[in-house]
């Protein structure tokens, strides 16, 4: 048998009880729908097997519960897409389409993959130079990828460097060399000045795309500059430095662009800059 005392503990208890349940915070687990997703670019340029481009997608609200899209080419013969990387196939034009899983809501870019580039075309802020062959360092069977030169000289007469008396010792001569080289050149202690800033100062603006990434180009680039000399033009002097030491702290490696010779020879000597970038 209960006595009064019982009940007006058991009473107690579940009023408590009951307030604590009536206090406790609501829970709110309604999703956040998506309302609208767009593509930093409408339209994008590549070259065929050259660079891949990348689209910026933004889903709103940046809140939303499922912002998980897919994307898709409207002819992959022209360019597939991958998480917003378009790889170029050939040449044409395609549509990429983003499209949010929740809701369905669509974004498009219009890609136009241009021709494969040929040594002598305009191209990348100057002048196609050399396209990469089987052996060179980063070339890749399926990605278009070279030199690029300027259409003028950068300079009819500038020393290698200030600096003549100190070996930097890591330029390389090979074909995909030159842009290490030169920021070894310019990084080099006492360096003021020399052929490499020269190049690596030089920028042109071309269609509202400015190209700032130029170099003095190695041993072997710089040869592939006398090779193809005829369709790149605007040569102007008989010899052109290159970002390579010769092995001493005296020496550097320039050419003849008559003869086409290689030759070493100090570093304060006068001889032509021609700037070159990748692609």
């Amino acid at each position: 048998m209960f006595s009064e005392k019982s009940f007006v503990t058991i009473g107690l208890v579940i009023l408590a009880t009951l307030h604590i349940t009536d206090c406790s915070a609501p829970t709110d687990s309604t999703p956040i729908t998506v309302t609208g997703v767009t593509l930093y670019q409408t339209t994008l340029t590549l070259t065929a097997l050259g660079a891949t481009g990348t689209l910026v997608a933004t889903v709103t609200p940046v809140n939303a519960s499922n912002k998980n899209v897919t994307w898709s080419s409207s002819t992959s013969t022209v360019a597939t897409v991958t998480n917003g990387v378009i790889t170029p196939v050939a040449a044409g034009t395609t549509t990429i389409m983003i499209t949010t899983i929740d809701g369905g809501l669509t974004a498009t870019c219009i890609v136009t993959v241009n021709p494969l580039v040929a040594i002598g075309e305009s191209y990348g802020g100057g002048i196609v130079a050399y396209i990469l062959q089987s052996g060179d360092q980063d070339y890749n069977a399926n990605v278009q990828r070279g030199l690029i030169a300027t259409t003028t000289d950068q300079s009819t007469g500038s020393a290698w460097s200030n600096v003549i008396t100190t070996l930097i010792g890591t330029t390389g001569t090979a074909i995909g060399t030159g842009l290490a080289n030169t920021t070894a050149i310019i990084g080099q202690s006492g360096h003021i000045s020399s052929s490499a800033k020269i190049c690596y100062d030089y920028l042109v603006t071309v269609e509202s795309i400015t190209y700032d990434d130029w170099f003095l180009p190695s041993k072997y680039e710089l040869d592939k500059l006398y090779i193809n000399k005829g369709a790149i033009g605007g040569f102007t002097g008989n010899y052109y430095w290159s970002s390579s030491e010769y092995g001493t702290a005296l020496n550097a490696w320039h050419q003849d662009f008559d003869s086409g010779t290689q030759l070493n020879t100090n570093k304060n000597s006068s001889a032509w800059v021609r700037a070159v970038r990748n692609f």
